[in-house]
């Protein structure tokens, strides 16, 4: 908890900062690829009388889908960067939705200073909402890290290929005394993605 803590502290502070030192604001968007991780345990209710103490059984999964991102944020200056995101994933198990405010560092790879290497941090709430009707919709803390890189067009548009990892918060278990019980959870996300941005 302390580190979520940490990470969404850090973030708040630096996106606050934004009205007061932006240079230049942006609006953008982008698609890409998303993989979200599963993990699942069952233990049932009845034993196995043929093998006894096989009841319980755990399994991992991951499911591969598209998703799509708007963003709007401030370059503070040519190293640093601060913006908020909203992003929609639908994969066989689940939808998301996610709001996250986000900070890069950014390092010129050459002297025109078009083509930049970013690294940075990103904190929000990601809105489950699962496909089975047994799972009720949840609103999860959401943190994680990102890099990649930016290419300055001209001076209104740019481009840049990320790689996004997200470590998700979201759990969920029954149980019944006659079938047995069972849990769920999102592990984390990783997206792979192409955008484009213009600066005003």
């Amino acid at each position: 908890m302390k580190i979520k803590s940490l990470a969404l502290a850090a973030v708040i502070a630096t996106a606050m900062s934004a009205p007061t030192m932006a240079a230049d604001w942006f609006i953008g968007g982008g698609v890409g690829a998303q993989q979200n991780t599963y993990k699942g345990s069952y233990t049932s209710a009845i034993e196995n009388p043929i093998e006894p103490g096989q009841g319980s059984m755990a399994a991992k999964e991951t499911e591969n889908n598209e998703f799509y991102e708007l963003r709007v944020g401030a370059y503070l200056n040519d190293s640093n960067r601060v913006y908020g995101t909203y992003s929609y994933n639908s994969d066989d198990a689940s939808r998301q939705q996610s709001f996250m405010i986000s900070y890069d560092y950014l390092v010129a790879l050459g002297d025109s200073n078009k083509l930049n290497w970013f690294i940075g941090a990103t904190a929000g709430v990601n809105h489950f909402s699962a496909d089975a009707d047994e799972l009720s919709s949840k609103d999860r803390f959401v943190w994680g890290g990102q890099t990649g890189f930016m290419y300055k067009i001209n001076d209104k548009f740019s481009t840049e290929l990320g790689y996004r990892y997200l470590k998700q918060d979201y759990e969920v278990s029954a149980a019944n005394d006659n079938v047995g019980s069972g849990s769920i959870s999102l592990q984390d996300s990783q997206q792979l993605y192409l955008s484009v941005d213009y600066r005003f």
